[in-house]
């Protein structure tokens, strides 16, 4: 790979940030998960395969890289699973089988910097790989955010189960929202709790939410408002995934994804049609009273999306 390719692939990189970037201040939403995404764009991270292969073989002496091991793929035995920091905003995670005396790797995954990695039990016979990763873009605006996120192994790969912030701190400049002097930022500090329902997995979070305002981007704060969120997660194997609650469509309508800061219609989905809540996401509209609030589901084909709170009735849960 030449020089002259790496610059102009960093250059488009940044071009996207940039963008991004603009579409969310343009609109005052903090946005962590869209960050984070950001983050791990642009491919597999160079070299990295090779620096797990080689910490797998029992070499790389000297890297610092986190290990755990337990039967995550329908495989039989354990499996290794090695996860390693490669530069201040990337990481790798791998997944380890021995064969004929040798490691092989059964699957990757680009990650950011890893701070976790540990093997947990779904249920009876069903593992799944938790980690813990660090986004850190301590630069003008401003993201210092960790984040949780359960994979199973699902269709030959790991599969993404669940994500949470674990922690947020961020900050932007009011004139670039037009607000005026000063500068705006959200505090989120989450306490999570991995527990066991019925001899299943799961996962309460109690989120401490707060907007301040300052004179300065490092000055004294003041609390503009706050609010405490509980949530809890079970894991429900009919939904494969880590579950709030499950509902009903009252209505038909659209079943939205997220581009940018928007919500476009994805697919129809008709009344009466049974989804499952995997998040609440209401932080915007909490923000700005007026904006609407959505939950994020996943219907029956395995499409995860967003609906209108309006449009969804919560059934009983335990």
């Amino acid at each position: 790979m030449t020089h002259r390719w790496l610059w102009l692939r960093a250059l488009a990189i940044l071009a996207v940030a940039a963008f991004v970037f603009w579409q969310r201040t343009a609109t005052g939403q903090p946005g962590p998960y869209e960050a984070r995404e950001l983050a791990v764009m642009g491919g597999e991270a160079r070299g990295g395969k090779e620096i797990l292969e080689d910490l797998a073989r029992g070499q790389g002496a000297g890297v610092y890289h986190l290990e755990a091991e337990g039967d995550v793929a329908p495989d039989a035995g354990v499996e290794k699973i090695i996860g390693v920091t490669l530069s201040k905003d990337r990481g790798m995670l791998g997944v380890f089988r021995r064969g004929d005396g040798q490691p092989v790797v059964l699957a990757t995954l680009d990650t950011l910097p890893l701070q976790e990695v540990k093997v947990v039990q779904l249920e009876t016979g069903r593992n799944a790989v938790l980690i813990r990763e660090l986004l850190d873009e301590s630069f003008g605006a401003y993201f210092l955010s960790t984040f949780y996120a359960l994979y199973t192994w699902e269709d030959g790969k790991l599969q993404e189960i669940w994500r949470k912030v674990a922690g947020n701190e961020e900050r932007w400049n009011k004139k670039w929202l037009a607000q005026g002097e000063g500068w705006q930022g959200i505090s989120e500090q989450v306490t999570t709790d991995f527990t066991r329902s019925e001899g299943k997995l799961a996962i309460k979070t109690i989120s401490n939410q707060t907007l301040w305002s300052a004179p300065a981007a490092t000055g004294p704060r003041t609390k503009v408002q706050s609010r405490t969120v509980t949530h809890t997660y079970r894991w429900e194997p009919a939904w494969k995934a880590m579950v709030m609650a499950e509902g009903r469509v009252n209505a038909a309508t659209a079943l939205k994804e997220r581009r940018g800061n928007k919500y476009v219609d994805r697919l129809q989905l008709a009344a009466g049609e049974k989804v499952a809540v995997l998040e609440d996401e209401d932080l915007l509209a909490w923000l700005r009273p007026g904006e609407p609030s959505y939950w994020r589901i996943k219907v029956r084909n395995g499409q995860v999306g967003y609906i209108l709170k309006s449009y969804l009735d919560l059934q009983p849960g335990p």
